[in-house]
């Protein structure tokens, strides 16, 4: 997708922004090395770093977006796969992420896992996202900087959004009903991943039945 198709993506957006009341904070496409050393500057200024996961340049040289803020402070990526990652802000501006998952999703983002805090889980509800599977947190494969006696070990969750058009995530804001009760819980994060990966294929093969 060249750069003047971003631009016209970012602009639509915008439009949907202003049009129900919300803040739109400008973006622009970053390369992999302007992403990664962004996200690693952040993770060092936020005390809460650890729960994003900084990938390697080669990882994000393969994704199919990376956008910045203008200042390089936040930023959020996807991978060929529609997977949204690596959303961060180190920045003290403050409604970006308002911004950064509206993106997301208009340049196909539809799923993504976090470790479960009461913040990160209550902010990705409020944009239609979906619980769908849980993993226990295994300290084999956790962050060498994760904090354990502040944020104990919390579960990772896999969630998919419910393919609202960003219009209509906007206008349903914080007004969602979020179901945790049909959460599948699984022993490792690939039989997590997968279950959830079903539910997409699943979804695609009902639409293309009716």
């Amino acid at each position: 997708m060249g750069d003047f198709t971003i631009k016209d993506k970012f602009e639509k957006i915008q439009k949907i922004f202003e049009q129900n009341g919300f803040k739109f904070i400008p973006l622009k496409a970053a390369t992999p090395d302007e992403f990664h050393t962004a996200i690693g500057e952040a993770k060092k200024t936020n005390t809460f770093g650890a729960y994003v996961e900084q990938h390697t340049i080669k990882e994000y040289a393969e994704m199919r977006f990376l956008f910045l803020t203008l200042d390089n402070k936040a930023g959020v990526a996807i991978t060929t796969d529609n997977n949204i990652v690596s959303v961060f802000n180190g920045g003290e501006q403050r409604g970006v992420l308002k911004t950064l998952l509206p993106v997301a999703l208009e340049f196909g983002g539809e799923k993504l896992d976090n470790y479960n805090s009461d913040k990160l889980s209550s902010l990705y509800e409020l944009y239609g996202f979906d619980p769908i599977s849980n993993v226990e947190f295994d300290k084999t494969f956790a962050p060498d900087d994760w904090n354990y006696e502040r944020d104990g070990m919390p579960d990772i969750v896999f969630w998919l959004h419910n393919g609202d058009s960003v219009n209509n995530v906007l206008l349903n804001f914080g007004g969602y009903d979020v179901n945790w009760d049909n959460v599948k819980k699984f022993t490792t994060y690939e039989d997590a991943e997968t279950y959830r990966n079903s539910k997409i294929n699943h979804s695609i093969q009902k639409e293309q039945e009716n």
